[in-house]
This record gives C-alpha cells, structure tokens and sequence, in this order.
C-alpha cells in the first residue's frame, strides 16, 4: 500500500487542487499490466483484448522486457514513479512527448527509487535497469511505440470515446459536487481516509510518501483493472490513475466480413441475432441488441456504438429506442451530442444475465 498525505484546509479538499488528465502513455502501462499480471486468459472485459493483442505481439516480434513485466508483478500492478510523467491537464495528450519526458529521466532518480522498492536487495530480474538505467529506458522508450501499433491502435477510437466521457462525466462531478465527492467515486485500488490518500497497491508492506502533496492529478485508465499507478512532479503535484467506466468496450469483437456500416441498403447481417449457446444475455435479447447492452457500460453515441460493434446506424438507433423505451437505457445530451447510457435497470440486467460478468453502477450521477 502507498500512502500519500494530501494537504488540506479545514473546508476539505479545494477544487483547484484536483484536475482530470488523460495520458496515452500511462494507457500503455496499464495494458502491459494486464498482460503481465495474467499469463494466460484476462478477465472480462479484456479477454478478447488479450487474445488478439498476444497473437498480434508475436507476430509483430514485439516482446515486452523482462524486467517490466518483473516490476509489475512485484509492484503488485504498480510501478516506480520514475516511469511515470505526471501528464498535463491543459492539452491533448501525445505519446511521443511523454516518452520524451521518459528519456530524461536521471539514472540516480531510477536507482534511488529501485533502491526503496526492494530494500533487501534489487532482484536479478531488475538488475539489468539498475546496472545500465540510461540503456535500459532509452530501450523501453523505442519499444514502446512498437507496442502501441500492435496491441493498442487497432482500439484506439473507443479507448479514446471511454476516456473522453469519463472525464466529462468526473468533471461534472468536480463542478457540481466538489473534489471530495470526487474522489470518494473512483474506481480500482484507490481510497481515501481523512487526509490520506490510499494506492491499494505496490510492494508488500506499506509505503508513505513523506512530503505532503497539495495538487493531485487524476487519470482514468481503461486498462486499470492492470495497474494502479503513481507519479510525482515538483511542487507537490501527484498524479493517480483510476478505473475508468466503460472497459466494457474491450469486450465487443467485430467479426470477420462485417464491415461498420452492415450491408448495402444498412441492413445488419442475417443471423446477427442468433444467440451464442449458453449466452443468457443473447438468447434474451438477441445478439446484437445484447451487444449494444454491453456496449452501454460507458456513455456513447449512436454513431460510436455503431462502428464497433459493426452494426449499421440506424439499426443501433432502432435498438436504442426500443431500450429506452424498456426503462434499461437512458439518453442525454453533452453538448451537441447524444449520449446513451444503461440505466440502473440495464446494470441489474447485466449483473444477473451476462454470465456473472461484474458490472459497476455509474458512479458518476449527481442526483
């Protein structure tokens, strides 16, 4: 457990010590996460991520480093700081300037930290990062793009609608209810009591990080069922992930021969709707509009949900109304967008037919 004192006035927590960021390369680590914390299958909703993004490692001949994955599994999904640039919540976040921010990074700062982290002795899995700091990140930060276009460019667009929304939807929270509450709806390993804020991870035993932190940012990650990690910038400013609503997304596959737009006249394929043997959810509701269930767990549009799950517009849109009318889906505008989202009926739904899968309420209301 990693401990983080936050400083705070006798009202609580301010509004401007809290900000929303989202960052491509913090996305990265947490899908290497997930990759190393389970050798074989991952859990729902990232098993059809997995098994794709394996086959597609190898045949892409990307290996991830050893002493990573080492890190990861110690760290118990977590990793040293110093891999970990607090992202900027003022622009659009490029994986090329993180990984320039990765490079500079002192070999003093990597073996201190290393140094913390395994008190009885760096492990011989690491050892090669704390012989060669300087080698060993200048290799990490040319395999790291050579990762991204194999196992996470093929998800980028919904990656990106999921992080999108969450954020929109926590800043919502952020105006309306103040950081406090804010903070008491994230998702994953972390938790606050009093003045401290908890990382429910890293090595065994408990690290408290010493000098108080006055601004935090957070970042939602849809891999954050893979890590939870922790990064620290000068003048008292630590950025935290979170799970961020709506991996579900990961779930849907768009199988071979079907394109977004479905066939000519934007009719979806014959057969779509033929259930999966022993897919409860399916033979409920049929297989697409079980699809565009699941891919509700996160608000999205019509349009989005049509390109992933490959079902044309307009029979997602049909599906829509029908859902809503069923009391299962609601719908709301974000600006000049519709957005739909299970309702806490569509959630109850998939928590007792979706084959046990677990499924989270939205934790973003503010009603």
């Amino acid at each position: 457990m990693i401990e983080i004192s936050l400083t705070t006035s006798e009202h609580g927590t301010h509004a401007g010590a809290l900000r929303i960021a989202d960052s491509r390369l913090w996305e990265t680590f947490g899908s290497i996460g997930l990759l190393s914390a389970y050798r074989g299958l991952a859990p729902w909703p990232y098993t059809n991520w997995g098994r794709a993004t394996r086959r597609s490692l190898m045949r892409a001949d990307v290996t991830l480093p050893g002493w990573l994955v080492h890190l990861f599994r110690a760290g118990g999904g977590t990793l040293p700081s110093f891999l970990l640039p607090v992202p900027s919540s003022t622009r659009q976040p490029d994986l090329a300037d993180e990984i320039a921010l990765l490079r500079e990074v002192s070999p003093a700062r990597v073996r201190e930290e290393l140094d913390r982290w395994f008190p009885q002795g760096v492990p011989v899995e690491v050892r090669p990062l704390y012989a060669d700091p300087g080698a060993r990140i200048a290799d990490l930060c040319a395999f790291l793009p050579r990762y991204v276009r194999a196992a996470l460019a093929p998800y980028e667009a919904p990656l990106r609608t999921v992080t999108d929304d969450d954020i929109l939807l926590r800043a919502r929270v952020l105006a309306t209810q103040g950081p406090d509450r804010l903070l008491g709806t994230l998702n994953g390993a972390v938790s606050r009591r009093g003045d401290v804020l908890r990382l429910h991870a890293g090595p065994p035993g408990r690290i408290a990080v010493k000098a108080d932190v006055s601004r935090i940012v957070l970042v939602p990650l849809v891999f954050g069922r893979g890590a939870s990690l922790l990064g620290f910038a000068p003048n008292g400013v630590a950025a935290v992930s979170y799970q961020a609503e709506g991996a579900a997304v990961l779930a849907c596959e768009i199988r071979p021969g079907r394109r977004a737009g479905g066939r000519a006249g934007g009719r979806a394929d014959e057969g779509a709707d033929e259930p999966a043997r022993g897919d409860r959810l399916e033979i409920l509701l049929g297989r697409s509009r079980a699809g565009v269930v699941r891919g509700l767990v996160a608000p999205t549009t019509t349009s989005d949900l049509a390109a992933m799950l490959g079902l044309a517009p307009s029979t997602v849109s049909e599906h829509l109304t029908s859902l809503v009318a069923a009391g299962v889906v609601r719908r709301r505008r974000a600006g000049v967008r519709v957005l739909y989202e299970l309702d806490a009926s569509g959630v109850a739904l998939l928590r007792h037919l979706d084959n046990r899968r677990r499924v989270n309420a939205p934790s973003y209301e503010t009603t």
